[in-house]
Parts: structure tokens; sequence; C-alpha cells
């Protein structure tokens, strides 16, 4: 139930986000900024409406949307995406699209009730774990 997904959620551990960065086009760089902070995430679903605050030293973003209707969305790397957010049992499920690629970001709650992001991108898999704050 996407419920479940509400909440502020403090980053526990990443694994692979770097090569996840890499393939979908970050520089060096920002890749540095994005291994080291340690965002605080806000997610509230009410209805079909989406608002997610990812909040870090380096940087704050707020993405708002609508449950599948396809937005323009700047992603926190710059990318130009055309994404869409559903709803696959109790997993929120956004696609991205972008230069003729896809990433799939899916946010679920687990039996542990801490939050699991699972970013793909073709073969490329990285798993981020965030607590209740």
């Amino acid at each position: 139930m996407a419920t479940k997904l509400n909440g502020t959620w403090n980053i526990k551990n990443s694994e692979n986000f770097d090569e996840y960065m890499k393939a979908i086009g970050v520089g060096a760089a920002l890749r540095k900024m994005g291994n080291i902070a340690k965002p605080v995430l806000t997610i509230e679903i009410n209805g079909s409406a989406i608002k997610m605050k990812s909040e870090s030293t380096a940087r704050t973003m707020t993405t708002e949307c609508t449950m599948d209707q396809e937005w323009d969305e700047e992603t926190a790397d710059g990318r130009k995406c055309k994404s869409i957010m559903v709803m696959e049992g109790d997993k929120l499920v956004q696609r991205q699209k972008w230069e003729g690629k896809e990433s799939i970001l899916t946010r679920y709650v687990d039996g542990d009730d801490l939050l699991q992001i699972e970013c793909v991108l073709g073969n490329i898999v990285s798993k981020r774990t965030y607590e209740r704050a």
C-alpha cells in the first residue's frame, strides 16, 4: 500500500550507486558528491498526488507529480526526462526516459520497515536503503 511509503527517511546504506550514476551519464565530480551525500527523503502520497523531497548538504530537490501521468522531469544530475510513476502492488515504480535510455526506480517498504530504492539501467542495478527518521 502506498501509504507505507509516506514519511521521512534517512539513508542507511547504498550499494553500487557510483556504477549506476556512471551508467546514466553523471560526471566524476557530481558522482563524488552523490556518493558522500546523506539525503533525507520525505515522501507524501495522497490519493494520486505524489510529492518527494530529497534534502542533503549538497542539494534539495522536490518532485511533484500525479500517479499514472507522464511529466517532464529535470533530475538532480540535470537530465531532462519524460517520467511516470505507477503503483505495482505495494511498489512505487518510476520510469525515466531520455536520449533513448530508460531507468527504472522502484520504491517499497520491506518487512523490516526499511525503504528500499532500486535503481536500474540495463544490467546496472543499485540499491539504496533508508530507515524512518
